[in-house]
């Protein structure tokens, strides 16, 4: 087994091929391949030199493909059948090529929990592990109620950071960051200057004051992943987040793209109106962090 690292174009197609079975379990690695970026790599059953110099190794085929990862400080992964995969041989591979500590695993549960497993004797244990429930839309129910006269939708840019950052910021404690992270000022800024200069980005205004927000989080080949949604709790219950939602997926839609989206799976008020708007459970996704 070897990890090659995906550079030339006929690798990126062969990438997208090999991930579009599986593909709205992974967006976020959809999206590297989609824009070829670097920090790909296919994980190979063929023999010979190991590491990641595509001179020691033909390049692939796509029955020869085991796996795809992105390997930074994050890994994400798209590993269909893990039983396929000596665990020790691939953390070995993985130490050899990565530049830098991983602070997280992320993706779909089985893989992430035979990762977890491969790389305890060098990571250790994960400090936590928050459970996800993955769910899928191909065409979201239409908003069963209207907005009030004096409320907008607002396609957010780079300008409305100032009026977006106390709700992100907000999110960020409330979903995102890990029991005892402190979310600083300078993490939210930076976050949000990327989701608002990469990402839809879409927000509610009411009387003049940003309430509620939702934004793609992944834009891959045939799927984008939503993330970032978020009602300031005094505007709850009014249907904000499907008005969001619904516009985000109209959008994509147009482009032919599907939505996955992530839940955490006690957040059950949340799965039930995902569900509502048309999301069915499609499996299950953990992010370990270290």
């Amino acid at each position: 087994m070897t990890l090659f690292s995906i550079k030339e174009s006929e690798d990126f197609l062969l990438a997208e091929q090999f991930i579009a079975p599986h593909e709205e379990t992974c967006v976020f690695l959809a999206s590297h391949i989609r824009k070829h970026q670097e920090k790909l790599f296919f994980i190979l059953k063929t023999e010979g030199t190991k590491g990641t110099d595509p001179s020691s190794s033909s390049s692939p085929n796509k029955k020869e493909i085991l796996g795809l990862i992105y390997l930074d400080s994050s890994l994400f992964h798209c590993i269909p059948n893990p039983n396929l995969i000596n665990g020790e041989e691939l953390a070995r591979l993985i130490k050899l090529n990565q530049k830098h500590k991983i602070k997280c695993i992320s993706g779909e549960a089985q893989t992430c929990e035979f990762l977890l497993r491969a790389l305890m004797p060098n990571q250790g244990l994960p400090y936590q592990t928050n459970h996800y429930k993955l769910m899928t839309v191909e065409k979201v129910q239409s908003p069963n109620q209207e907005l009030a006269n004096d409320d907008q939708i607002i396609r957010c840019t780079e300008d409305d950071m100032e009026r977006l950052f106390p709700i992100q910021k907000q999110y960020l404690k409330e979903e995102v960051a890990p029991f005892g992270k402190t979310v600083t000022d300078a993490e939210v800024s930076i976050g949000l200057r990327q989701t608002l200069k990469n990402q839809l980005c879409l927000a509610i205004c009411s009387d003049g004051e940003y309430v509620a927000k939702a934004n793609t989080n992944a834009i891959g080949i045939n799927w984008i992943q939503l993330g970032g949604i978020y009602t300031s709790p005094l505007y709850r219950r009014n249907g904000y987040a499907w008005q969001l939602i619904s516009a985000i997926c109209r959008r994509t839609g147009k482009a032919g793209k599907k939505a996955a989206l992530f839940v955490k799976d006690i957040n059950i008020p949340a799965i039930e109106l995902y569900k509502k708007l048309g999301f069915r459970d499609s499996g299950l996704y953990e992010i370990a962090y270290f």
